[in-house]
Protein backbone atom coordinates (compact mmCIF):
# COMPACT_ATOMS: atom_id res chain seq x y z
CA UNK A 1 0.00 0.00 0.00
CA UNK A 2 3.09 2.38 0.93
CA UNK A 3 4.28 1.52 -2.55
CA UNK A 4 0.95 2.62 -4.32
CA UNK A 5 0.62 5.54 -2.62
CA UNK A 6 4.36 6.70 -3.76
CA UNK A 7 3.63 5.55 -7.20
CA UNK A 8 0.12 8.14 -7.12
CA UNK A 9 2.44 10.66 -5.88
CA UNK A 10 5.36 10.49 -8.43
CA UNK A 11 2.58 10.51 -10.99
CA UNK A 12 1.17 13.21 -9.67
CA UNK A 13 4.66 15.17 -9.59
CA UNK A 14 4.93 14.38 -13.45
CA UNK A 15 7.21 11.66 -13.38
CA UNK A 16 6.08 9.09 -15.80
CA UNK A 17 5.65 6.02 -12.66
CA UNK A 18 4.83 2.89 -13.80
CA UNK A 19 4.96 -0.06 -11.78
CA UNK A 20 5.04 -4.03 -11.71
CA UNK A 21 2.86 -5.78 -9.30
CA UNK A 22 2.91 -9.69 -9.14
CA UNK A 23 -1.36 -9.24 -8.37
CA UNK A 24 -3.19 -6.58 -9.57
CA UNK A 25 -5.64 -5.11 -7.25
CA UNK A 26 -6.64 -1.96 -9.18
CA UNK A 27 -7.91 -0.85 -12.86
CA UNK A 28 -5.16 1.54 -12.88
CA UNK A 29 -3.51 1.00 -15.94
CA UNK A 30 -0.26 1.94 -14.98
CA UNK A 31 -0.17 -0.97 -12.59
CA UNK A 32 1.40 -3.85 -14.75
CA UNK A 33 0.90 -7.34 -13.87
CA UNK A 34 3.95 -9.41 -13.98
CA UNK A 35 2.71 -12.90 -15.53
CA UNK A 36 1.45 -9.96 -18.77
CA UNK A 37 4.90 -9.31 -19.32
CA UNK A 38 6.30 -12.73 -19.42
CA UNK A 39 5.79 -15.25 -22.41
CA UNK A 40 4.32 -18.84 -21.75
CA UNK A 41 7.66 -20.15 -20.79
CA UNK A 42 8.61 -17.08 -18.86
CA UNK A 43 5.72 -17.43 -16.68
CA UNK A 44 6.43 -21.60 -16.42
CA UNK A 45 9.85 -20.68 -15.06
CA UNK A 46 8.19 -18.39 -12.44
CA UNK A 47 5.88 -20.69 -11.39
CA UNK A 48 8.48 -23.42 -11.08
CA UNK A 49 11.04 -20.97 -9.44
CA UNK A 50 8.23 -20.53 -6.59
CA UNK A 51 7.17 -23.86 -5.80
CA UNK A 52 10.98 -24.71 -5.67
CA UNK A 53 11.36 -21.38 -3.06
CA UNK A 54 8.23 -22.92 -1.31
CA UNK A 55 9.64 -26.56 -0.86
CA UNK A 56 12.88 -25.26 0.31
CA UNK A 57 11.19 -22.88 2.96
CA UNK A 58 8.90 -25.54 4.34
CA UNK A 59 11.59 -27.97 4.58
CA UNK A 60 13.97 -25.65 7.31
CA UNK A 61 12.05 -26.10 10.42
CA UNK A 62 11.28 -22.48 12.06
CA UNK A 63 10.86 -21.72 15.40
CA UNK A 64 7.50 -20.59 17.06
CA UNK A 65 7.02 -17.25 16.61
CA UNK A 66 9.93 -16.32 14.02
CA UNK A 67 7.54 -14.75 11.83
CA UNK A 68 8.11 -14.25 7.92
CA UNK A 69 10.87 -15.27 5.88
CA UNK A 70 12.34 -15.37 2.42
CA UNK A 71 14.75 -16.99 0.48
CA UNK A 72 14.79 -15.32 -3.16
CA UNK A 73 17.16 -18.29 -4.41
CA UNK A 74 15.46 -19.45 -7.47
CA UNK A 75 15.97 -17.88 -10.34
CA UNK A 76 13.88 -16.72 -13.39
CA UNK A 77 13.74 -13.90 -15.82
CA UNK A 78 12.31 -10.95 -14.12
CA UNK A 79 15.05 -8.40 -15.02
CA UNK A 80 14.01 -8.37 -18.41
CA UNK A 81 10.54 -8.10 -17.84
CA UNK A 82 12.31 -4.84 -15.77
CA UNK A 83 14.75 -3.73 -18.34
CA UNK A 84 11.56 -3.77 -20.80
CA UNK A 85 10.38 -0.84 -19.37
CA UNK A 86 13.63 1.04 -20.79
CA UNK A 87 13.27 3.48 -17.46
CA UNK A 88 15.41 5.71 -15.68
CA UNK A 89 15.34 4.23 -12.40
CA UNK A 90 13.79 0.79 -10.85
CA UNK A 91 12.39 1.45 -7.90
CA UNK A 92 12.23 -1.46 -5.26
CA UNK A 93 9.99 -2.29 -2.76
CA UNK A 94 8.99 -5.35 -0.84
CA UNK A 95 10.52 -8.33 -3.20
CA UNK A 96 9.92 -11.09 -0.71
CA UNK A 97 8.42 -14.70 -1.52
CA UNK A 98 11.08 -15.01 -4.68
CA UNK A 99 9.67 -12.07 -6.78
CA UNK A 100 13.18 -10.45 -7.42
CA UNK A 101 15.43 -13.20 -6.59
CA UNK A 102 18.82 -12.77 -5.32
CA UNK A 103 21.04 -12.99 -8.73
CA UNK A 104 18.60 -10.91 -10.57
CA UNK A 105 19.78 -7.60 -9.30
CA UNK A 106 22.91 -7.90 -10.75
CA UNK A 107 20.95 -8.05 -14.70
CA UNK A 108 19.05 -5.09 -14.00
CA UNK A 109 20.42 -2.20 -16.06
CA UNK A 110 19.16 1.15 -14.70
CA UNK A 111 20.13 2.60 -11.11
CA UNK A 112 18.32 0.82 -8.09
CA UNK A 113 16.76 2.59 -5.46
CA UNK A 114 15.56 0.26 -2.85
CA UNK A 115 13.05 1.57 -0.06
CA UNK A 116 13.46 -1.09 2.79
CA UNK A 117 10.43 -1.88 4.31
CA UNK A 118 11.66 -4.38 6.84
CA UNK A 119 14.95 -6.53 7.11
CA UNK A 120 14.87 -8.57 4.91
CA UNK A 121 17.30 -7.01 2.34
CA UNK A 122 20.10 -7.71 4.68
CA UNK A 123 19.74 -10.56 6.35
CA UNK A 124 19.88 -14.58 5.90
CA UNK A 125 16.48 -14.85 5.47
CA UNK A 126 14.20 -13.25 8.16
CA UNK A 127 12.34 -10.16 7.40
CA UNK A 128 12.39 -8.97 11.68
CA UNK A 129 15.37 -10.51 13.15
CA UNK A 130 14.40 -9.88 16.79
CA UNK A 131 17.23 -9.39 19.23
CA UNK A 132 19.78 -11.27 16.77
CA UNK A 133 22.57 -8.87 15.79
CA UNK A 134 24.16 -11.54 13.37
CA UNK A 135 23.60 -9.78 10.38
CA UNK A 136 26.31 -6.77 11.46
CA UNK A 137 29.07 -9.64 10.21
CA UNK A 138 27.64 -13.14 8.62
CA UNK A 139 24.50 -15.00 9.62
CA UNK A 140 24.38 -19.11 10.67
CA UNK A 141 23.29 -20.49 13.80
CA UNK A 142 20.23 -18.68 13.34
CA UNK A 143 18.16 -18.25 16.45
CA UNK A 144 14.70 -18.76 14.57
CA UNK A 145 15.46 -21.87 13.14
CA UNK A 146 14.75 -25.24 14.94
CA UNK A 147 18.49 -26.70 13.96
CA UNK A 148 20.07 -23.52 13.44
CA UNK A 149 24.13 -24.44 12.59
CA UNK A 150 27.17 -22.73 11.40
CA UNK A 151 26.31 -23.34 7.44
CA UNK A 152 22.34 -23.08 7.68
CA UNK A 153 19.92 -21.60 5.28
CA UNK A 154 20.80 -18.52 6.86
CA UNK A 155 24.73 -18.59 6.91
CA UNK A 156 24.04 -19.36 2.76
CA UNK A 157 21.35 -16.62 1.83
CA UNK A 158 23.12 -14.07 3.86
CA UNK A 159 26.51 -15.10 1.55
CA UNK A 160 24.68 -15.25 -1.57
CA UNK A 161 23.49 -12.04 -0.72
CA UNK A 162 26.42 -10.34 0.18
CA UNK A 163 28.69 -11.89 -3.08
CA UNK A 164 25.77 -10.96 -5.86
CA UNK A 165 25.21 -7.64 -4.67
CA UNK A 166 29.23 -6.43 -3.39
CA UNK A 167 29.28 -4.03 -6.47
CA UNK A 168 25.78 -2.98 -7.64
CA UNK A 169 25.34 0.32 -7.09
CA UNK A 170 22.00 0.42 -5.00
CA UNK A 171 21.28 3.53 -3.12
CA UNK A 172 19.19 2.38 -0.47
CA UNK A 173 16.16 4.23 1.33
CA UNK A 174 14.99 3.02 4.48
CA UNK A 175 11.51 4.14 5.81
CA UNK A 176 12.62 5.12 9.57
CA UNK A 177 15.76 6.28 11.43
CA UNK A 178 15.69 3.10 13.25
CA UNK A 179 15.68 0.51 10.16
CA UNK A 180 18.66 2.97 8.66
CA UNK A 181 20.70 2.30 11.48
CA UNK A 182 20.21 -1.73 11.26
CA UNK A 183 21.21 -1.07 7.14
CA UNK A 184 24.13 1.24 7.92
CA UNK A 185 25.59 -1.63 10.58
CA UNK A 186 24.97 -4.68 8.42
CA UNK A 187 27.49 -6.37 6.59
CA UNK A 188 25.79 -6.27 3.37
CA UNK A 189 24.30 -2.85 2.91
CA UNK A 190 26.25 -0.71 5.45
CA UNK A 191 28.48 0.73 2.59
CA UNK A 192 25.84 1.81 0.91
CA UNK A 193 23.90 5.63 0.44
CA UNK A 194 21.39 5.14 2.57
CA UNK A 195 17.95 7.52 2.83
CA UNK A 196 15.38 7.97 5.04
CA UNK A 197 11.96 8.95 3.63
CA UNK A 198 8.84 7.67 5.36
CA UNK A 199 5.87 5.89 3.65
CA UNK A 200 3.14 8.97 2.39
CA UNK A 201 0.03 9.35 3.98
CA UNK A 202 -2.71 11.28 1.73
CA UNK A 203 -4.67 13.31 4.04
CA UNK A 204 -7.68 13.85 1.27
CA UNK A 205 -8.42 9.91 2.47
CA UNK A 206 -6.97 9.73 5.96
CA UNK A 207 -8.83 12.38 7.60
CA UNK A 208 -10.51 12.90 11.04
CA UNK A 209 -14.57 11.64 10.46
CA UNK A 210 -17.79 12.19 12.67
CA UNK A 211 -17.04 9.74 15.96
CA UNK A 212 -20.60 9.01 16.26
CA UNK A 213 -20.99 8.36 12.49
CA UNK A 214 -18.01 5.90 12.55
CA UNK A 215 -19.12 3.98 15.64
CA UNK A 216 -22.25 3.40 14.25
CA UNK A 217 -20.98 2.10 11.43
CA UNK A 218 -19.32 -1.07 12.91
CA UNK A 219 -22.40 -0.82 15.27
CA UNK A 220 -19.33 0.24 17.95
CA UNK A 221 -20.54 1.72 21.42
CA UNK A 222 -21.59 5.48 21.53
CA UNK A 223 -20.45 6.26 25.11
CA UNK A 224 -17.23 3.91 26.25
CA UNK A 225 -13.67 4.81 25.50
CA UNK A 226 -12.51 2.53 22.70
CA UNK A 227 -9.10 1.19 22.21
CA UNK A 228 -7.82 -0.06 18.95
CA UNK A 229 -5.29 -2.91 18.13
CA UNK A 230 -5.00 -4.01 14.76
CA UNK A 231 -2.59 -6.26 12.47
CA UNK A 232 -2.88 -8.56 9.65
CA UNK A 233 -3.32 -12.20 11.16
CA UNK A 234 -4.87 -10.72 14.26
CA UNK A 235 -3.25 -11.60 17.32
CA UNK A 236 -1.62 -14.77 16.09
CA UNK A 237 2.07 -12.25 15.32
CA UNK A 238 3.94 -12.30 18.29
CA UNK A 239 6.09 -9.02 16.58
CA UNK A 240 2.84 -7.28 16.51
CA UNK A 241 3.18 -7.31 20.34
CA UNK A 242 -0.68 -7.93 21.35
CA UNK A 243 0.43 -10.19 24.83
CA UNK A 244 1.94 -7.02 26.00
CA UNK A 245 -1.13 -5.51 25.36
CA UNK A 246 -3.80 -8.25 26.74
CA UNK A 247 -1.25 -7.97 30.14
CA UNK A 248 -1.63 -4.01 30.15
CA UNK A 249 -5.38 -4.48 30.03
CA UNK A 250 -5.15 -6.33 33.25
CA UNK A 251 -3.63 -3.42 34.42
CA UNK A 252 -6.05 -0.78 33.72
CA UNK A 253 -9.13 -0.08 36.10
CA UNK A 254 -12.11 -2.53 34.79
CA UNK A 255 -14.64 0.14 35.66
CA UNK A 256 -16.85 -0.62 32.07
CA UNK A 257 -15.76 2.48 30.52
CA UNK A 258 -13.17 1.35 27.87
CA UNK A 259 -13.74 -1.66 25.49
CA UNK A 260 -11.48 -3.10 23.36
CA UNK A 261 -12.03 -3.21 19.31
CA UNK A 262 -9.74 -5.48 16.70
CA UNK A 263 -9.43 -5.55 13.40
CA UNK A 264 -7.29 -7.10 10.90
CA UNK A 265 -8.06 -10.93 11.12
CA UNK A 266 -10.11 -12.82 8.51
CA UNK A 267 -11.58 -15.14 11.72
CA UNK A 268 -13.33 -14.62 15.11
CA UNK A 269 -10.56 -14.78 17.58
CA UNK A 270 -11.22 -16.30 21.30
CA UNK A 271 -10.10 -13.29 23.33
CA UNK A 272 -10.31 -12.29 27.22
CA UNK A 273 -9.40 -8.96 27.61
CA UNK A 274 -11.39 -8.50 30.79
CA UNK A 275 -13.81 -6.10 29.14
CA UNK A 276 -16.12 -6.38 26.04
CA UNK A 277 -13.79 -7.12 22.49
CA UNK A 278 -15.72 -6.11 19.03
CA UNK A 279 -13.62 -7.58 16.22
CA UNK A 280 -14.69 -5.67 12.95
CA UNK A 281 -12.52 -8.51 10.77
CA UNK A 282 -10.61 -8.07 7.74
CA UNK A 283 -10.31 -4.16 5.98
CA UNK A 284 -10.09 -3.87 2.18
CA UNK A 285 -10.37 -0.57 1.94
CA UNK A 286 -8.74 2.76 3.14
CA UNK A 287 -12.32 4.31 3.55
CA UNK A 288 -13.15 1.96 6.23
CA UNK A 289 -10.29 2.14 8.15
CA UNK A 290 -10.98 5.74 8.34
CA UNK A 291 -13.23 5.45 9.46
CA UNK A 292 -12.03 3.10 12.22
CA UNK A 293 -9.73 5.20 13.39
CA UNK A 294 -11.86 8.16 13.74
CA UNK A 295 -14.49 5.46 16.16
CA UNK A 296 -11.81 4.61 18.63
CA UNK A 297 -10.31 6.95 21.15
CA UNK A 298 -6.46 5.00 21.04
CA UNK A 299 -4.53 3.13 18.87
CA UNK A 300 -2.04 0.61 20.56
CA UNK A 301 0.80 -0.50 18.33
CA UNK A 302 2.54 -2.39 20.90
CA UNK A 303 4.91 -3.71 18.31
CA UNK A 304 8.34 -4.96 19.54
CA UNK A 305 9.95 -4.09 15.67
CA UNK A 306 8.56 -2.09 13.51
CA UNK A 307 10.15 -0.29 10.19
CA UNK A 308 7.95 2.55 10.69
CA UNK A 309 4.29 1.83 11.60
CA UNK A 310 1.53 2.14 8.51
CA UNK A 311 -1.12 1.56 10.42
CA UNK A 312 -0.11 4.17 13.90
CA UNK A 313 0.77 7.30 11.11
CA UNK A 314 -3.19 6.01 9.56
CA UNK A 315 -4.21 6.63 13.01
CA UNK A 316 -2.95 9.66 13.53
CA UNK A 317 -4.34 11.05 10.15
CA UNK A 318 -7.67 10.63 11.56
CA UNK A 319 -6.83 12.09 14.52
CA UNK A 320 -6.73 9.23 16.97
CA UNK A 321 -3.63 9.37 19.75
CA UNK A 322 -1.28 6.33 19.57
CA UNK A 323 0.37 4.37 22.39
CA UNK A 324 3.58 2.37 21.23
CA UNK A 325 6.60 0.62 22.32
CA UNK A 326 9.76 3.57 21.94
CA UNK A 327 12.84 1.99 20.15
CA UNK A 328 12.05 1.52 16.56
CA UNK A 329 10.14 3.16 13.76
CA UNK A 330 7.26 4.80 15.60
CA UNK A 331 9.89 7.40 17.40
CA UNK A 332 9.97 9.05 13.80
CA UNK A 333 6.34 9.38 14.06
CA UNK A 334 4.63 9.73 17.58
CA UNK A 335 6.02 12.09 20.09
CA UNK A 336 6.06 11.33 23.59
CA UNK A 337 3.00 13.33 25.02
CA UNK A 338 2.99 14.77 22.15
CA UNK A 339 1.02 12.46 20.05
CA UNK A 340 0.27 9.90 22.68
CA UNK A 341 2.97 7.84 24.46
CA UNK A 342 5.83 5.44 23.82
CA UNK A 343 6.38 3.58 26.54
CA UNK A 344 9.55 1.20 27.59
CA UNK A 345 10.03 -1.60 25.21
CA UNK A 346 8.37 -5.25 26.02
CA UNK A 347 6.99 -3.07 29.64
CA UNK A 348 3.42 -3.78 29.83
CA UNK A 349 3.04 -1.53 32.73
CA UNK A 350 4.60 1.11 31.09
CA UNK A 351 1.86 0.37 28.13
CA UNK A 352 -0.91 0.56 30.41
CA UNK A 353 0.35 3.48 32.11
CA UNK A 354 0.55 5.54 28.32
CA UNK A 355 -3.08 4.02 27.47
CA UNK A 356 -4.53 5.19 30.82
CA UNK A 357 -2.74 8.93 30.58
CA UNK A 358 -3.74 8.89 26.77
CA UNK A 359 -7.34 8.47 27.63
CA UNK A 360 -7.50 11.18 30.17
CA UNK A 361 -6.19 13.77 27.94
CA UNK A 362 -8.37 15.93 25.86
CA UNK A 363 -6.91 16.01 22.13
CA UNK A 364 -7.11 18.19 18.98
CA UNK A 365 -7.70 15.52 16.19
CA UNK A 366 -6.75 18.27 13.43
CA UNK A 367 -3.79 19.32 15.26
CA UNK A 368 -2.59 15.30 15.16
CA UNK A 369 -3.26 14.99 11.76
CA UNK A 370 -1.90 18.65 10.97
CA UNK A 371 1.29 17.11 12.25
CA UNK A 372 1.70 13.70 10.54
CA UNK A 373 1.08 15.37 7.18
CA UNK A 374 3.48 17.81 7.48
CA UNK A 375 5.81 15.06 7.27
CA UNK A 376 4.27 12.64 5.53
CA UNK A 377 2.35 13.98 3.67
CA UNK A 378 2.49 12.18 -0.30
CA UNK A 379 3.86 15.68 -1.88
CA UNK A 380 6.29 15.86 0.68
CA UNK A 381 7.43 12.55 0.61
CA UNK A 382 7.23 12.46 -3.67
CA UNK A 383 9.05 15.52 -3.44
CA UNK A 384 11.82 13.69 -1.51
CA UNK A 385 11.62 10.50 -4.12
CA UNK A 386 12.27 13.40 -7.07
CA UNK A 387 15.14 14.94 -5.52
CA UNK A 388 16.73 11.33 -4.79
CA UNK A 389 16.34 10.27 -8.31
CA UNK A 390 17.24 13.76 -9.69
CA UNK A 391 20.69 13.45 -8.04
CA UNK A 392 21.17 10.11 -9.20
CA UNK A 393 20.31 10.70 -13.17
CA UNK A 394 22.47 13.81 -13.00
CA UNK A 395 25.43 11.88 -11.71
CA UNK A 396 25.12 8.97 -14.10
CA UNK A 397 25.39 11.69 -16.93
Amino acid sequence: MGAYRLHRGLRQAGLQSEMLVLRKVTEDPSVHRLSDRLNRWERAQRRLAERRHQRRLSGVPRATGSGHWSLNQFSYRIADAINAFAADIVQLHWVGDNFLPIGQLARIRAPIVWTLRDMWAFSGGCHYAGDCLQYRAQCGRCPQLVAGSANDISARVHAQKRSAWSNLPLTIVAISEWLADCARSSAILGDRRIEVIGNPIDPRVFKPLDRGASRRAFNLPLDKKLILFGAIGGTSDRRKGFAFLAEALTMLPNDGRTELVLFGSARHEAIDAGRPVHQVGRLHDEVSLSALYSACDVYVLPTTQEALGKTLMEALACGSPCVAFEGTGPDDMAGHRLDGYLARMKDSADLAAGIEWTLAQTWSREDLQARIVARYGVERVSERYVKLYESLVDGSR
